[in-house]
């Protein structure tokens, strides 16, 4: 088994961020709450059991340069760093340059670039690096931060480690086996796809599961907080307007003083738009409420579609099941279709959740893929009856329609779509085993898929699952 690479790399010029970093991943943290608690009860044993070890490895550089050649050296001891935060403005070397540099020697490491300066753009920074896929954190930040980044990013590097060393495995396997039999080679091409894309999904759904848990956290006590926040401006509300009271009084009180005192509360109002901003304040925490909502939503969606422990047959909901992937893939959708959903009253079937989410998944992809500019997809459901060819009675079956405006698929293409590695997509854009292993799942679930399509003229794939699966 491949050992954990938890390596950070920290490069600043300044002493105090510098010790900020070693107080981060050399100490141990504690829990503010636990630690509350347990002094309540004068329990110091159980205190100790709060504080939580940080077990990463942390090297630190003063400047680019040295930076530089810590991975260098890294890379000679077979030790290399998964992370490396590295401060944008710096003697010498920036940020930009000393990354460009790292990543020269080491490709594979994930970079933070953190500043305090808002001179320095991303598209600078991917001009001198030459890549895109940098992360960036602007000072000051807190020590959460700097951790979740490290959680992430040391995640997602071992997660890249374990894929290319499943993938050496997996041609060195290949290879051995087409010495012995060059005829079992599509055979095991298939099979070691599948277990790669299981792999894969497995990992997303850990990913989004996680994801999901960090964002619930924060996103129940800011709830909590604009929803008291609304209560408390109906008081303060109610508050001005008996200033407001008090105005009037005062006008028509015949006072020496109320002429001044009126005029010095007109300009007051009149400087700051007191009115406005009462007037304009409920309808901001309502939208902002409102968008808490929305972000439960797509967080409930991610924990749904992330269940990577459903290993038995569970009751879904088809059409649930479809608006979830639809939430899930929203921002490679809203740009290039319009969703036109026409679902009928079906009954919810048994199956294996996740995988028939995968399904979805991966039909919906391919139809916002093979849209140019804009276009529609659309998305029946339905309870139909239907003889299989073996069996002379009628059965009960739920057909899933998915059919979009793209660019077709020439006939010549249409018998090799289920192929695992055939694709009509440009290169780098798809791998070719997204419908291979739709039809597998599709397959296991005693149901059939079938593709209609025509070059410039769209497609449509037609599912058919037995209600009782």
């Amino acid at each position: 088994m491949m050992e954990e690479n938890k390596r950070v790399l920290a490069i600043d010029n300044d002493e105090g961020i510098i010790e900020t970093y070693q107080g981060i991943f050399t100490s141990e943290q504690e829990s503010d709450l636990l630690e509350k608690g347990m002094a309540l009860f004068q329990d110091s044993c159980a205190k100790q059991k709060c504080k939580k070890k940080i077990d990463y490895q942390l090297s630190v550089a003063k400047n680019g340069t040295q930076g530089v050649e810590c991975v260098e050296r890294s890379l000679q001891e077979k030790r290399p760093f998964a992370v490396a935060f590295i401060d944008m403005k710096m003697p010498g070397l920036n940020g930009a340059e000393t990354s460009k540099q790292i990543w020269d020697i080491d490709p594979r490491i994930k970079i933070v670039i953190v500043t305090a300066y808002s001179e320095y753009s991303p598209d600078d920074i991917i001009a001198t690096t030459d890549r895109d896929d940098i992360f960036y954190l602007r000072k000051p930040f807190n020590h959460e931060e700097i951790l979740q980044f490290a959680r992430a990013l040391t995640n997602e590097w071992n997660l890249e480690q374990k894929r290319d060393l499943l993938q050496i495995q997996l041609r060195t396997a290949n290879e051995a086996l087409e010495d012995m039999n060059r005829n079992l080679k599509e055979k095991v091409e298939k099979q070691a796809a599948m277990i790669i894309q299981t792999d894969k999904m497995a990992s997303v759904g850990l990913l989004a599961a996680g994801v999901a848990h960090e964002i619930n956290n924060p996103l129940s006590f800011i709830n909590a907080n604009l929803s008291a926040l609304k209560r408390y401006l109906k008081k303060i509300d109610a508050l001005h307007r008996k200033y407001d009271d008090i105005e009037l009084f005062l006008r028509y009180s015949g006072l020496e003083n109320a002429p001044a005192l009126i005029n010095e509360l007109e300009l007051f109002k009149m400087e700051h738009k007191t009115d406005l901003i009462m007037a304009d304040i409920e309808d901001l925490t309502d939208e902002s409420l409102d968008g808490i909502e929305r972000i439960k939503t797509i967080v409930n969606d991610l924990r749904t579609f992330s269940r990577i422990d459903e290993s038995e047959y569970n009751v879904l909901n088809i059409n649930r099941a479809i608006d979830t992937t639809i939430n899930i893939l929203w921002n490679e959708l809203k740009y290039k279709a319009q969703i036109i959903k026409n679902y009928g009253n079906i009954p919810h079937i048994r199956c294996f959740p996740q995988k028939i989410s995968q399904v979805f998944m991966n039909l919906l992809l391919n139809s916002a893929q093979a849209i140019d500019q804009q276009g529609t997809i659309t998305i029946s459901t339905e309870l139909v009856k239907q003889r299989r060819n073996d069996k002379n009675e009628e059965e009960r079956f739920i057909r899933i329609r998915i059919a979009d405006t793209g660019c077709g698929i020439a006939r010549e293409n249409l018998n090799r779509l289920f192929e695992p590695f055939f694709t009509t997509k440009s290169v780098g854009q798809g791998t070719g085993l997204g419908l291979s292993i739709t039809y597998e799942i599709i397959k296991a679930h005693h149901g059939t898929v079938e593709i209609a399509s025509e070059a410039g003229q769209g497609t449509e794939v037609t599912i058919l699952l037995p209600e009782v699966s």
